[in-house]
């Protein structure tokens, strides 16, 4: 059933996010209601086809569509033109064309790659976003910010585009792995710490609740994630000012995630530590005081990460943090908090401050 509708205001290209739980039923009347009724290709990967595949594309048929099914290996490896290049090639062979429509099934990295191959293939054809991970139910299929990875850096090559709508089935989160979930909450702490003070607070004295997927604190964090971010990229969609704030500890945490190979740490596991080392500058440029900070880390480290940095090199990280997208003039930007619920941008940060940044990562024994 779908509980609520939060809607993106883009003007011609503005579309609803849906959140509720045991949505399928309603699923044929809303892609009638958006006019989407040609050949639908079906984009997943090996852990959830299983489980949900079946059920979807017994309803898409259903409905009258004809439906081609596209299963992926897992993992944020499978972001790169090569595999973007074979699945252009499936498609051509099955004879999609310019009015079919992408259908992401699956968490953030099935959401990125499938929303690439939409925003290039024949131009660009739509997408619809349906996240079944935490994380990308909160954040990550929101915004139109679509990537593969490459070598010398994460989400280095994509573009901007637009889903036709987000359908955020709580129901899906039944079978996500505690890790997937831990990633999600990672996502969920930045919005706290960037954007709002009483979802940092809430988190504090819910968060076993949260990470056990208690279904009151679940939908509760989940919609506040989709209300802020929609509002943000209402004001801001392509990442020029306001939208940036939400990159808060991603600039440490995509050179782990790069410096791991994009195969040891997950990328809501990499924010986790990403955050701390931010807060880390933030604190030692005196823009938070050193309760704030603490208060930051205690969160964190309440949060129970399997995997640790030691075996990441920290010259890789800081090689990688120099090449982040997000550097203007040979100078790289952070964002950082100011206070609970508060960012702002930082260019120019002296690399020796990052150096220790990334250092007290391996003193915590993380």
């Amino acid at each position: 059933m779908i509980l609520k509708q939060i809607e993106v205001n883009l003007g011609e290209r503005s579309y609803p996010i849906y959140v509720g739980r045991g949505m399928l039923s309603d699923l044929s009347t809303t892609l009638q209601a958006r006019e989407i009724n040609g050949r639908i290709v079906l984009m997943t990967d090996s852990n959830v086809a299983p489980i949900y595949l079946m059920p979807l594309r017994k309803q898409l048929r259903q409905a009258g569509h004809d439906v081609v099914s596209l299963i992926l290996p897992p993992g944020e490896g499978q972001k790169s033109l090569a595999r973007a290049g074979k699945i252009f090639t499936e498609m051509l062979k099955a004879g999609v064309d310019r009015k079919s429509v992408i259908v992401a099934l699956g968490g953030g990295v099935i959401g990125d790659l499938a929303g690439f191959v939409a925003a290039t293939f024949q131009r660009g054809i739509p997408i619809v976003q349906m996240p079944t991970t935490l994380l990308a139910q909160v954040d990550s299929s929101v915004g139109g910010k679509v990537a593969v990875n490459h070598p010398l850096g994460k989400n280095m090559i994509g573009a901007f585009h637009q889903p036709s709508f987000v359908w955020a089935d709580s129901e899906y989160l039944a079978t996500l792995p505690y890790r997937e979930i831990v990633c999600g909450v990672g996502e969920i702490v930045k919005y706290g710490l960037a954007w709002d003070t009483e979802l940092f607070s809430f988190l504090e004295s819910h968060l076993d609740k949260v990470l056990t997927l208690d279904r009151e604190s679940t939908s509760h964090v989940q919609l506040r994630c989709l209300e802020i971010k929609s509002d943000i990229v209402s004001k801001d969609e392509r990442d020029t000012g306001l939208r940036a704030l939400l990159n808060l500890g991603h600039t440490v945490g995509h050179a782990l995630e790069a410096a791991g190979n994009y195969g040891f740490l997950k990328h809501g596991e990499a924010v986790l530590f990403g955050i701390k080392a931010e807060s880390f500058i933030a604190k030692e440029l005196g823009m938070i005081s050193e309760d704030v900070y603490l208060r930051i880390v205690e969160l964190v480290n309440r949060i129970p990460i399997k995997v640790g940095v030691r075996r990441l090199k920290s010259a890789d990280i800081l090689r990688m943090i120099r090449r982040d997208k997000k550097s203007v003039d040979r100078g790289t930007r952070f964002v950082l908090p100011t206070r609970i619920g508060e960012a702002t941008i930082v260019d120019h940060v002296d690399e020796k401050l990052v150096a220790e940044s990334v250092k007290q990562l391996w003193k915590a024994n993380t």
